[in-house]
């Protein structure tokens, strides 16, 4: 009788030991969920954009899966269809909160989306912010171009192919957009230290349908003027098509470093652009990403970088271009 209890005893204190460290182990894995890393261990990062329907974002998200493939990242990448979608953009970010990352790489639309980043901030989320700068003290570090140099090198350029007192015409992005903004602001103050007359600036939103028609007021209110400066390549390629049906002269020069830009640079369409490095934006993003989550120091601000692209170069940036996006 003694031996059966005994017996009995010990089945029951390995029943309860067996019982307690399955509760141990979904306990572990639960916290481990909750933490934002998947059950392989693999870091997760959250890549959001605030458009998809350019070639500009395509080469930043081509980076940013690069870097997942090259860093064994857990990665998620999803986008605004365009970036005057703003409240989109919001939703996204709200959507992928509740899933918990362990780090957010963002390329915000504007100030705006603060808010949402900053309940980021509150779970100890690491933010970082390609392409599009905010006023926001709580992001954990900056990945782009200085937007406002940019468009002083644009304006440089510009400025070498005009004579002092020429006038010429400014194609804006998305009104209140500090991209647009910045660089908007640096090409003025080049022109303004350089004698040359900024006559008229308009919107076109960044987009190349809209610009034709901006540009067919400008040239049609505005027929003396030498060079127009669009605020992305997209409108640089629309006012293009309309200073060549009109069969005007006009020296037009861009941001971005699109491969329509580098195709038609290179024919002597579009005179020039300013390259910026999306797809570095992209890459650099997630990389860093990992350092903040490992908690290695990270500069505030990482630049990088910008290149003039002319009839000189704009073929072999071209096929580099192409070559990332498989064309």
């Amino acid at each position: 009788m003694e031996k059966k209890q005994l017996i009995t005893m010990l089945v029951s204190c390995v029943a309860v030991l067996l019982f307690l460290v399955g509760c141990s182990k979904g306990a572990a894995e639960g916290n481990k969920k909750d933490n934002g890393t998947d059950n392989s261990g693999k870091p997760k990062v959250a890549v959001v954009l605030k458009g998809i329907n350019q070639e500009y974002f395509k080469l930043a998200e081509a980076g940013a899966k690069q870097a997942f493939e090259d860093f064994d990242v857990d990665g998620t990448f999803l986008a605004a269809a365009s970036e005057v979608e703003a409240e989109k953009l919001i939703n996204i970010l709200e959507d992928q909160l509740n899933a918990n990352p362990d780090a957010l790489v963002v390329m915000p639309s504007t100030e705006s989306t603060i808010p949402v980043l900053k309940r980021y901030q509150e779970k100890d989320i690491p933010v970082l912010l390609i392409d599009t700068d905010l006023d926001w003290d709580g992001k954990t570090t900056y990945i782009g171009t200085d937007n406002y140099t940019a468009g002083r090198e644009a304006g440089k350029y510009l400025a070498s192919q005009l004579s002092k007192g020429d006038e010429i015409a400014i194609l804006e992005g998305v009104s209140g957009t500090a991209v647009s903004e910045d660089r908007i602001k640096g090409v003025k103050d080049v022109m303004k230290e350089l004698g040359i007359k900024v006559v008229i600036s308009q919107a076109a939103d960044f987009d190349r349908v809209k610009a034709v028609t901006v540009m067919e007021n400008i040239v049609t209110a505005h027929p003396n003027i030498k060079g127009v400066f669009t605020a992305n390549d997209e409108m640089a390629m629309g006012a293009l098509k309309t200073i060549e049906s009109k069969k005007n002269n006009i020296v037009i020069v861009g941001i971005d470093g699109t491969s329509d830009a580098l195709e038609s640079i290179s024919k002597g369409g579009v005179t020039g652009t300013v390259e910026q490095k999306p797809y570095d934006m992209g890459y650099i993003g997630v990389e860093t990403a990992l350092k903040a989550i490992n908690k290695e120091n990270v500069e505030k601000r990482i630049d990088s970088g910008v290149e003039i692209i002319t009839i000189e170069n704009a073929g072999d940036k071209s096929t580099e271009i192409n070559k990332i996006l498989g064309k």
